[in-house]
């Protein structure tokens, strides 16, 4: 790995306010409008399949989503979004950041990411459950 960060310690720059909040703020303020933007499609696209495929005509769709609609459901959403998209981006750039040596390591390490936020994301899915539905 290129000695990039202690290039910018050289330089006198806070190397994880320059190479890891910027990515913070991105995911935790993108995230949640990508999930917005996906519940909706999710909606309209269970329309159109419900509309031509015959299944449901279009006034018993729309009447069962406004029957069983409940306003804190996508308050719940946005909220494990901001939180699952805060643990994937910082254990993400934990592991990133503290890597030595060569590919192989930056290999080994996107591995060590990817299996701790997974288990991370089910222990934080857990434990927003049990607080925000229980």
């Amino acid at each position: 790995v290129s000695e990039q960060i202690d290039a910018l310690e050289v330089m006198g720059v806070n190397p994880a306010a320059y190479l890891i909040m910027p990515k913070i703020i991105a995911m935790v303020f993108f995230n949640p409008l990508l999930i917005t933007i996906s519940m909706f499609l999710g909606i309209l696209g269970g329309y159109f399949a419900a509309e031509f495929a015959g299944v449901l005509a279009p006034v018993d769709y729309l009447q069962g989503i406004q029957s069983s609609f409940n306003p804190f459901f996508i308050t719940y959403a946005l909220i494990k979004t901001v939180v699952f998209s805060f643990i994937i981006v910082t254990v993400s750039a934990y592991y990133g950041f503290y890597v030595k040596g060569g590919a192989i390591e930056v290999g080994i390490n996107a591995t060590k990411a990817v299996v701790s936020s997974s288990i991370a994301i089910i222990v934080a899915n857990y434990i927003l459950t049990q607080i925000l539905l229980v």
